[in-house]
C-alpha cells in the first residue's frame, strides 16, 4: 500500500512509463511522416478534437469514480471486520471469563474454550484473506487440524463457513437460558461476520463490468492514435525554426495522461489483487490476528 507522496509518484511513472515510450516514437514517426510528405498532409480540425477530447475525458472521470468507489467500499469492508473482531473477541473473553453465563459449569474448564474460540476466530480472519486472493483450500498446521477435528469442522467445504458455524453451535450449547443477552450479543456479532464476509465476496465475485472497460479502452486508443491528426504539428517561427517538435510533448502528455487514468481506472477496479494500488488485505488481516492473539494471552 502505498503510504507516501513520492511512493505514489514513483508508482504513477511505473505504471504511465510505458505509455510514455509507446506515445513518444508514435509521436515522432508522425510528425516524420509529415515532415517528408508535406505539411499538413493528414490535419483535421482542432474543433473536432476538442469537442471528442472533452466527451472521452467526461467518460474516464465517470470510470475512475466508479473504480475508486469500488475500491474504497472494500477498504471499509476491512475496516469493518477490523472492528467487528476485536469486539468479538473481547466479549469472549469478558463473557468467558463469568461462570455464571454456562451450563454444567462444574463439568467445563471455560478458560480452554475461550482460547480455542479465539483460535477459531484468528483461522478465521487467515481464511477469509487467503479467499480474497484466490486459495480457498489453505494449508494448515498439525495443531490447526486438530482444533477443526474438535469442532467438526469439514475441510471439503467452504472454511469460513464451516469456521463459523462451528463457533455459532459451540456458543450455543455453551450458553445457559438465563444468560440470553450474553448469547444474543455474541451471536450478532456473528452475523457481522457473515455480512462482512457476504461484501467482500460480492465485489471479488463481480468483475468491474469487462464490457465497460473494453469499450472504454478502444475509445481511448482511439482518441489517443487521432491526436496527431488534430495537433499535427507547431509552425513557430516557420518552418525552419525547429519549435514544430514541441508537439511531440504535448502529444505525449496527454496520450500518457488518458492512458495512465484508464489504467488507474482498472486497477482501482480490483480492490484485492496484488498491486501497489490494491486494499491492503494482507497487512489488516495481520493487524487483526496479532489483536487477538493479544485478547487470547490474557486469559489464563
Amino acid at each position: 500500500m502505498l503510504k507516501t507522496e513520492k511512493q505514489g509518484l514513483f508508482q504513477l511513472l511505473k505504471i504511465a512509463l510505458p505509455f510514455i515510450l509507446i506515445t513518444t516514437i508514435y509521436s515522432i514517426l508522425v510528425l516524420s511522416l509529415e515532415e517528408y510528405f508535406g505539411d499538413h498532409i493528414y490535419k483535421i480540425s482542432g474543433q473536432i478534437g476538442s469537442v471528442f477530447g472533452l466527451a472521452v475525458a467526461f467518460f474516464l472521470g465517470f470510470r475512475m469514480n466508479s473504480a475508486y468507489d469500488r475500491w474504497w467500499e472494500a477498504r471499509k469492508i476491512f475496516g469493518e471486520l477490523t472492528n467487528n473482531t476485536r469486539s468479538f473477541v473481547t466479549k469472549i473473553y469478558a463473557y468467558y471469563g463469568n461462570p455464571g453465563n454456562f451450563i454444567d459449569i462444574e463439568q467445563v474448564e471455560l478458560n480452554p474454550i475461550a482460547k480455542k474460540l479465539i483460535g477459531l476466530t484468528i483461522l478465521y480472519i487467515q481464511q477469509l484473506k487467503n479467499e480474497m486472493h484466490d486459495n480457498f483450500k489453505s494449508t494448515f498446521g498439525k495443531q490447526d487440524i486438530e482444533l477443526f477435528k474438535e469442532f467438526k469442522i469439514n475441510l471439503d467445504n467452504k472454511i469460513s463457513n464451516e469456521i463459523l458455524v462451528a463457533v455459532t453451535k459451540s456458543i450455543e450449547d455453551d450458553f445457559s437460558s438465563k444468560s440470553n443477552i450474553e448469547k444474543s450479543d455474541l451471536m450478532k456479532q456473528i452475523n457481522r461476520f457473515y455480512d462482512i464476509q457476504g461484501k467482500a465476496e460480492r465485489i471479488k465475485n463481480t468483475p468491474f463490468l469487462m464490457i465497460y472497460a473494453a469499450f472504454t479502452k478502444i475509445i481511448v486508443s482511439f482518441y489517443v492514435i487521432l491526436i496527431p491528426l488534430f495537433i499535427g504539428d507547431i509552425d513557430l517561427g516557420g518552418e525552419e525554426s525547429g519549435f514544430e517538435f514541441l508537439a511531440i510533448p504535448i502529444m505525449v502528455i496527454i496520450s500518457s495522461a488518458f492512458l495512465t487514468i484508464n489504467k488507474l481506472a482498472n486497477l482501482f477496479a480490483d480492490p484485492f489483487s496484488d498491486n501497489s494500488t490494491s486494499v491492503n488485505i494482507d497487512k489488516i488481516c495481520n493487524t487483526i490476528e496479532q489483536n487477538c492473539i493479544e485478547i487470547k494471552e490474557k486469559i489464563k
